[in-house]
């Protein structure tokens, strides 16, 4: 009875009529690779290709009605690495998206995961489908949850706390999945798993994150847009500041790899033309924050 009650109270947050900013929609590239799984039917692989891309690229996931329409690009890589039957498999999947930057060309990355718990039954030429209320089913239960993910990361980016309709929806798909035991919806913190990742931006913990998300895109809308004014490397440094205390407060929290894995590469560049002071308190924080990502850093090091 306590998770049908938390399921109607997620649904009706969600399903609350907030949908008042402009829309974006996917544009997803999909790619099942299975050269590990040798001696399975190909056919089945590229016909679960097809199904996602039409799964993907075929739905409307959100009901917002603003004026602009604006395309999310984004990349989902589906690599099976186990057959455990005819119709059973194991795999990865990998997730990226990129948001415009402005009103420019330009791309800023949104969301860069690789999620190594994936377990799914498929059969060749089963269609996929999807209900947030009523989950039956492994695959589309997890790539609907990384579809919000990148919607909730983009709405944030473009309106302070945008996102926070994604951010509930994925709550919704992670409480209706626990009870099923499948990999990578634990609720244990130190898993990590999707369950963790939707509870984080739900509880409260991620709200300093958020704003921090959104200041940190307003300066890039900023450079992108040829109108610096200072303000943009001031956010560069703050989301530095921001991922140092979340370290010291929550070092095992979700948002520091999901942080690093997507910006890291675009910080660094952005602060090395900062000044010396900036550089060297940026590279001596984040080389404690990220210790293997040494030489992505070292472009920080003054000589």
């Amino acid at each position: 009875m306590g998770i049908i009650l938390r399921c109607l109270s997620v649904w009706l947050i969600v399903s609350a009529g907030v949908f008042s900013l402009s829309a974006r929609e996917l544009n997803a590239t999909v790619k099942v690779r299975s050269d590990a799984v040798h001696g399975s039917n190909k056919q089945l692989f590229t016909s679960l290709e097809e199904a996602l891309n039409s799964f993907i690229n075929g739905r409307r996931w959100s009901d917002l009605s603003g004026e602009s329409n604006e395309t999310i690009h984004c990349n989902f890589t589906l690599l099976v690495t186990e057959a455990v039957s005819d119709r059973s498999f194991r795999g990865e999947l990998y997730v990226q998206a990129r948001r415009s930057a402005g009103s420019t060309s330009r791309e800023t990355p949104m969301l860069n995961i690789r999620d190594q718990q994936i377990e799914f039954n498929y059969a060749a030429y089963q269609p996929l489908s999807f209900d947030s209320h009523f989950v039956q089913d492994n695959l589309t239960a997890t790539v609907a949850f990384y579809v919000y993910l990148v919607l909730g990361l983009t709405a944030d980016a473009d309106v302070l706390m945008g996102g926070t309709r994604f951010f509930r929806a994925m709550e919704q798909i992670a409480v209706a999945a626990e009870p099923y035991g499948w990999r990578g919806w634990e609720r244990e913190k130190s898993s990590r798993s999707r369950t963790v990742m939707a509870a984080t931006f739900n509880d409260g913990s991620a709200e300093d994150f958020r704003k921090m998300w959104y200041r940190y895109h307003s300066g890039i809308d900023l450079l992108s847009a040829n109108a610096a004014d200072g303000r943009e490397n001031e956010n560069m440094v703050s989301a530095v500041s921001l991922i140092a205390s979340l370290q010291e407060e929550q070092p095992g929290s979700v948002l520091i790899p999901l942080f690093g894995d997507a910006k890291l590469e675009e910080l660094t560049l952005l602060l090395s033309n900062g000044s010396t002071v900036e550089k060297r308190q940026a590279y001596q924080t984040l080389r404690k924050i990220y210790p293997t990502r040494g030489t992505l850093l070292d472009t920080l090091r003054e000589n």
